[in-house]
């Protein structure tokens, strides 16, 4: 089970639908590991990625992830991004997916929580990946992407007047 949530404020409708969020996955609900401490612990972990401590993240990590990617090879991917990026000069949170048992990770509730950043050579979306794992969250997962604007559409072409 995949729900979505796509907010910059939690007011109004945006209220409803964290309840929403919660009815739907009743163990997120109850759970100590609250969405506010999902994205807080994703903000302290890419705090790390600015100040250079590559392999703090690394060592925070979960298990999964360091399976998946060696801290030889987790440095080595930082340092090039950040070089080619340059530094950070904005982020927000803009959305968070929360997925159950999900395929090729060990069965539990994760959330991706994605940043808009702004690095001082391209705009970007990052993506912390977390699992839940007693009353706290985990990361399993960074992955950083430039993000490309669309070409504009071509303007329609004016009637030619018969």
């Amino acid at each position: 089970m995949t729900a979505l949530l796509s907010l910059k404020k939690l007011t109004g409708a945006a209220g409803f639908a964290l309840a929403g969020l919660f009815m739907a996955n009743p163990a997120l609900a109850q759970s100590p590991a609250s969405i506010d401490a999902a994205i807080a612990t994703a903000s302290q972990w890419v705090a790390l990625a600015d100040s250079n401590q590559a392999d703090r993240m690394w060592s925070s990590s979960g298990p999964a992830m360091q399976k998946s990617i060696s801290k030889e090879d987790w440095l080595k991917y930082l340092a090039t991004v950040k070089k080619e990026l340059g530094s950070l000069t904005d982020r927000r949170w803009e959305q968070i997916v929360h997925i159950t048992n999900p395929n090729d990770l060990p069965p539990g509730e994760y959330l991706n929580i994605a940043f808009a950043s702004r690095f001082a050579n391209a705009p970007t979306v990052e993506k912390v990946s977390l699992v839940q794992a007693a009353d706290k969250w985990i990361p399993v997962g960074y992955v950083i992407t430039k993000f490309v604007p669309a070409p504009p559409a071509p303007a329609p072409a004016a009637a030619v007047p018969k």
